[in-house]
């Protein structure tokens, strides 16, 4: 009986110190956000894809394997796992539910910087993430450009608590095209744009 009262206040304090962790996080990207949330964000420039025309049948699973890949490489991956899936010249945007930009990056180098930063910041706090991606609808808008959008769930698991934290969920809106790929030196579809709309209007996100 010791060993167990033993065993839940250890779990006590592990799970304080948790919850004390990610107040100070949700303060300070409080103060980092608190001059941004004034410009519209881009998404409500797209349709909202309430009915499709859907890609031939290789060409979505070539997609759908793109999206899989990229989220698995935010979880497991590096750098080096992302950088082939972006398009030369790739977009990311983080919103609100109030449909206010808080985070834009632009141009390849941004956006690999961005996610690689987020990911040292989960590693920091000794956790580890688990992206869910689901409800995924594509429409071709042409032959090389497609539009989507998922439904998108995030966990994140500390070492120190055996049950996973909700970090957030939110809608992705997506666009894929297909270009060059150097290495392959043959057609490819990328990741050309990402918009992450939060369902929250207070954006604390510790994983992207």
């Amino acid at each position: 009986m010791a060993s167990m009262r033993n065993g839940s206040a250890v779990l006590a304090r592990t799970a304080a110190s948790v919850a004390a962790m990610l107040f100070v996080t949700d303060v300070a990207m409080d103060a980092a956000h608190a001059q941004s949330g004034t410009v519209a964000c881009t998404i409500v420039n797209r349709a909202p894809l309430t009915s499709v025309t859907n890609p031939p049948p290789a060409d979505r699973q070539e997609i759908m394997d793109l999206l899989h890949r990229y989220n698995w490489a935010l979880d497991e991956g590096t750098l080096v796992d992302l950088d082939p899936l972006f398009a030369a010249e790739p977009s990311y945007e983080l919103c609100n539910s109030l449909l206010l930009q808080q985070e834009t990056r632009s141009g390849k180098q941004q956006v690999l910087s961005y996610l690689d930063g987020l990911k040292l910041e989960v590693k920091r706090s000794a956790a580890g993430t688990r992206h869910i991606e689901s409800n995924t609808l594509l429409n071709a808008v042409n032959a090389d450009t497609v539009e989507g959008k998922s439904t998108v769930l995030v966990t994140i698991q500390f070492s120190g608590i055996e049950t996973p934290v909700l970090d957030y969920t939110a809608k992705l809106a997506s666009t894929f095209v297909r270009e060059i790929d150097p290495a392959k030196q043959a057609p490819a579809w990328k990741i050309k744009s990402l918009i992450l709309l939060a369902d929250g209007p207070k954006i604390v996100l510790r994983a992207r």
